[in-house]
């Protein structure tokens, strides 16, 4: 590797540390602390930039795996036209749009791929559980309690630092009621996102071996298991189950199966929310709570009957929460990227998102090609990370989860073409 692909991979390195590591913080008094939006995404583009440059030699051999997205990313534009908002939605797709296809391009020129995966995991393991100790370490020492609406803060006072966590904890109707913190993270549910991105990972490229290294490993392994099951999150344990099963099937070698799986999953998700259109709720389930959608049927209810009028192309890229729920006072989202996109881009938008998503799962699955651990991990987050997106809609948003998910499209681009994987 010459000197200016190790460069180019270094600039590389940190543009991705800074979408993860960017989006950290703490609460304090009055809420989550975090770094300034602006600097992130200035480190994203000076870094993502001038990788670019150093690395956009490599790209040629692995553009068509970047293609899809870039589809994406066109239409997107497109419907800035008819939107109504053009102004805000340009800002959006901008944000969301510039330092996502520079990091995806930057994936997808990657001489080596396979470190730079292991690098990616151990970072996800590391913040998972750098935050658990940060809210154990809250938790043990806490002085002051702020009760707000679902939240609650936990604040220790250190010299007029004030440093905390955000608890919000899940009631249910038997009388158990289970605390959920924020560790490092804006809430619970990023807490269980980080974790399941981690268990999913160690799950596909671990080879644990009976020595020291190898015990420690299990222990990382388990301990980020640990932590996903204490956040709480629902979504993220749908996840993690989807992804690990993605796993036991590729490493298995039952390829044509992995392939019924997902169009079984796109059947479930596409029956989740068809179900939420005729009863509008899934109490149907027996009234287990842990399967209710709760707030998220009406917001899909209210998406799903926008999207009969906007159906063919959209009302205009990133407009879902000012076009459809501010009329009616609502200040929330739809919580869900199947029906986010449906509204913002309309049927053809929707279609090339599942083909950008999906064309690295298929690739992957091909008989008589071979699959390696990292091929298989990517496989796997994207099939959980779509579980996932059912019900959230980071992705396609200027969010830390967005760009983990263009960064898993350019590394699966390597699919397409051959690279260096030393």
């Amino acid at each position: 590797m010459s000197g200016q692909e190790t460069w180019g991979r270094g600039f590389f390195w940190f543009a991705l540390l800074s979408s993860l590591v960017g989006f950290l913080g703490y609460y304090d008094a009055q809420g989550f602390v975090t770094t300034p939006p602006a600097i992130v995404l200035g480190l994203q583009l000076i870094a993502g930039g001038v990788g670019f440059l150093l690395l956009r030699g490599q790209l040629l051999t692995n553009i068509r795996g970047v293609l899809p997205l870039i589809l994406v990313v066109a239409w997107a534009a497109i419907t800035l036209v008819w939107a109504d908002d053009p102004s805000t939605a340009l800002r959006r797709w901008l944000l969301v749009f510039t330092p996502g296809i520079l990091l995806c391009l930057l994936a997808a020129s990657d001489p080596r791929p396979r470190q730079t995966f292991a690098w990616f995991t151990a970072l996800v393991a590391v913040i998972t559980i750098a935050s658990g100790a940060f809210f154990a370490v809250i938790m043990a020492f806490w002085e002051t309690t702020i009760p707000e609406n679902a939240l609650r803060y936990f604040l220790v006072d250190i010299n007029g630092w004030v440093l905390g966590v955000a608890e919000g904890g899940r009631q249910y109707k038997l009388g158990m009621y289970i605390p959920r913190f924020s560790g490092l993270t804006s809430n619970p549910n990023s807490l269980g996102l980080f974790a399941a991105i981690g268990l999913i990972a160690l799950a596909a490229i671990a080879h644990p071996k009976r020595d020291a290294q190898g015990v420690g490993l299990i222990l990382v392994i388990g301990l980020v298991a640990f932590l996903l099951l204490i956040s709480g999150s629902r979504a993220a344990f749908a996840m993690a189950a989807t992804g690990i099963f993605f796993v036991g099937l590729l490493r298995t070698n039952r390829r044509r199966t992995a392939r019924l799986a997902v169009l079984l999953v796109c059947v479930m998700t596409l029956s989740l929310y068809l179900m939420t259109w005729l009863t509008g709720t899934t109490q149907d389930l027996g009234h287990v709570e842990v399967f209710e959608l709760r707030d998220r049927a009406h917001g899909w209810q209210i998406a799903i009957r926008a999207i009969g009028d906007v159906w063919l192309s959209g009302l205009g890229f990133g407009l879902t929460q000012e076009a459809i729920y501010a009329p009616l006072g609502l200040q929330t989202t739809a919580h869900s990227l199947s029906l986010s996109m449906l509204v913002e881009t309309g049927v053809v938008g929707f279609i090339l998102v599942l083909a950008a998503w999906f064309t690295p799962v298929f690739k992957a699955t091909r008989q008589g090609r071979n699959v390696t651990a990292t091929d298989i991990a990517i496989v796997a987050l994207l099939m959980g990370l779509f579980v996932h997106q059912t019900v959230d809609s980071s992705v396609f948003r200027y969010h830390w989860a967005h760009f983990v998910f263009v960064y898993l499209l350019g590394a699966s681009a390597g699919l397409s073409g051959s690279r260096t994987n030393a």
